[in-house]
């Protein structure tokens, strides 16, 4: 019997299985291309990254070199700075560190207890507490709502001097009660209900805290300690600082402060007030009372002398509507300063960055805020006050009338 091969062999199945294993082959060959697309890619890349790497050290070392002798180098380029957020600006405060020699102490005044004495110093205690400090910043709130979204809103609380002369020691074992103005200004500062910009002059004036920013015998920050306070001005909101040193320094030895008849260790103690005038023409225009006549002067009384009222050298005292012109500058911008006392040595720096400085005294002034800033074009608005102020219900009350 003859056998046929061909009997056993299934033709079609032998071609679908050549076809399958050449379709797997070309597969194979086609991820091995891939694999090796893939390494060589990433070879060449390693290989720009470490050229890349290798030209930016040279031009480092290059611009070193020059420098180091006095060449100007190869321009870098530099990001946009980023503004920062407010948290770091307005609630991160830095305690000062006050010269201590470990064993000294204070007494309160017999004369006014609310004072504490410290090598011949005057301190006044603060009471302060977080209902009155959140009260006040509703109150700036409120003005801000008033005003809308064209005008700006800033506010600047002012340590007072026993946040700068008292050694932390003292107020740790209980030497001396005072409130911890720290915490109010945190208060304060976040307690806005409206778009409102926090100025924190507290870290200005630790950086500064040997120099004489407070008087001996009064309530007030000197024309130095407002310089600093107008240093974080210009920082945080984003303004040219005037240099000092190009301004004449100014003084009126003797100034008897308010607070000189709580001891007689202060009259060992005497305050100096110094002001400084300005590489640029300025004037004033001064209403004496709600009502009057404005007239024309100085930014400074110029005649001040020493005695209890020298501290009058800053705008000749206070006043309900005081105007300062930088008659040199044309840029057409105004500001609106609402103050207390701590206002009146600031006040004159802001000349140096504003055509017109308009200041009112909300304790004197019965006008309307803010139909003044409509009738004068202002568009930003600073409020000013020391922490005393800032937590007292009357001076509240006394700044929500002008709305």
């Amino acid at each position: 019997m003859d056998f046929d091969f061909n009997d056993n062999i299934d033709f079609e199945e032998e071609k679908r299985r050549r076809d399958s294993r050449a379709v797997r082959s070309a597969q194979r060959e086609k991820a091995r291309r891939k694999k090796l697309f893939a390494r060589r890619a990433t070879i060449v890349g390693i290989m720009l990254l470490i050229v890349v790497l290798i030209v930016t050290l040279i031009i480092v070392g290059v611009n070193a070199l020059i420098k180091s002798i006095g060449g100007g180098g190869v321009e870098e380029t530099t990001a946009p700075t980023v503004a920062p957020t407010e948290a770091p600006t307005t609630l991160n405060f830095k305690e000062p560190e006050i010269p201590d020699d470990k064993k000294s102490k204070g007494y309160f005044s017999s004369a006014n207890g609310a004072v504490y004495i410290y090598e011949k110093a005057a301190y006044e205690i603060f009471s302060g507490d977080e209902a009155s400090a959140k009260s006040y910043a509703e109150c700036i709130s409120s003005f801000k709502a008033l005003l809308g979204d064209d005008v700006t809103v800033y506010n600047m609380v002012v340590p007072t001097h026993i946040e700068f002369g008292v050694p932390k020691r003292l107020k740790e074992n209980g030497e001396v009660t005072t409130s911890n103005q720290i915490e109010n200004l945190k208060a304060i500062y976040s307690s806005y209900t409206e778009d409102v910009v926090a100025i924190n002059c507290y870290n200005k004036l630790s950086e500064h805290v040997k120099e004489y920013l407070y008087f001996n015998t009064d309530y007030y920050w000197t024309g130095l300690g407002a310089y600093y306070g107008y240093q974080a001005f210009c920082e945080q909101a984003d303004k040219k600082i005037l240099d000092l040193s190009i301004c004449k320094d100014n003084s009126a030895e003797g100034f008897e402060g308010q607070l000189l008849y709580c001891d007689t260790s202060l009259y060992e103690n005497l305050d100096t007030v110094h002001y400084w005038t300005f590489p640029y023409n300025t004037y004033a225009m001064r209403t004496d009372s709600n009502g009057a006549i404005p007239y024309e002067t100085t930014i400074y009384y110029e005649a001040a002398v020493g005695g209890p009222y020298t501290y009058g050298a800053f705008l000749w005292g206070d006043c309900p509507l005081f105007v300062e012109y930088n008659k040199d500058l044309t840029n057409g911008e105004k500001i609106l300063v609402v103050k207390d006392s701590y206002g009146n040595p600031f006040a004159p720096y802001l000349t140096a960055n504003y055509e017109q400085v308009h200041i009112i005294d909300y304790r004197y002034y019965d006008g309307n805020l803010i139909k003044y800033c409509t009738e004068n074009s202002i568009d930003e608005v600073l409020f000013i006050n020391n922490i005393m102020s800032a937590n007292s219900s009357g001076q509240q009350d006394s700044l929500k009338s002008l709305s």
